[in-house]
């Protein structure tokens, strides 16, 4: 059985951003429109990203953390052992991404005022509120010719194409700063301090019958593997557990 990757925020802007990028990726797979189901499921998952970018302003802190790349990469460049080339494109990208979103506005301003969208999103929010007899210009717009839909839906997920790319940007070299190390939870349990990282990656696998949980912020964490169980749902587990731990 493959091993699986979890990952865990340690502060409230990473799980911003952890969040976005999970449904920004579920939007990029249901754009093909194959089935009225998993057309219904774009605008789910659309309408889920306006609501989370409305309450975050995520803006600001994107460029901030792409100041702070710079930083960083401009110290690694006096590194030997650090290929130049690789470097300046992920320089290069750094400050173009920081010049783009400084001259953007709200990632969703104009989502948020699609005079289609605007009426479907409250009604997505509402228990059975797509029923056609509530939203009779979904019925249409899903017989139109799938060239014009596709067309709507391109135009819909360009106004995520800034987001995308930052976020991906800053995530990835969040990521890269940490190296995986082996690790043993006695009892399926295992805690430590942080240097004020923001992110854990666990890998495990799954073939041991256990999950992890995890607990804590900047300054401590702790890990507890459960197991899923019919009495309770799941319950703690008591052996000793291998995997492999990163801190970002």
């Amino acid at each position: 059985m493959a091993e699986l990757l979890y990952e865990h925020p340690l502060n409230e802007k990473l799980r911003t951003y952890l969040k976005l990028e999970y449904l920004l990726n579920q939007l990029a797979e249901l754009t093909r429109l194959d089935s009225e189901p998993q057309q219904l499921a774009f605008f789910n998952i659309l309408f889920d990203l306006i609501e989370v970018l409305d309450r975050n302003d995520i803006r600001p802190d994107l460029i901030k953390d792409c100041e702070r790349c710079e930083a960083a990469l401009v110290a690694w460049a006096n590194h030997p052992s650090v290929a130049d080339d690789k470097l300046s494109k992920v320089l290069q990208q750094a400050v173009r991404l920081q010049a783009e979103l400084l001259k953007s506005g709200k990632f969703v301003g104009n989502l948020k005022d699609d005079k289609f969208l605007s009426p479907l999103r409250q009604r997505f929010a509402m228990a059975g509120g797509t029923c056609y007899f509530d939203v009779p210009q979904l019925q249409y717009w899903l017989s139109m010719p799938l060239t014009q839909r596709q067309q709507d839906v391109n135009r819909w997920c360009a106004e995520f194409a800034l987001l995308h790319n930052a976020l991906g940007f800053v995530l990835n070299f969040c990521r890269e700063k940490g190296q995986f190390s082996e690790v043993a939870a006695e009892n399926g349990f295992y805690q430590s301090n942080t240097e004020q990282h923001q992110l854990l990656r666990i890998r495990y696998t799954p073939a041991d019958g256990v999950y992890p949980t995890v607990s804590g912020n900047k300054y401590r964490y702790a890990i507890r593997f459960m197991q899923l169980c019919d009495e309770s749902g799941r319950s703690n587990c008591d052996k000793t557990v291998h995997f492999q731990l990163a801190c970002c």
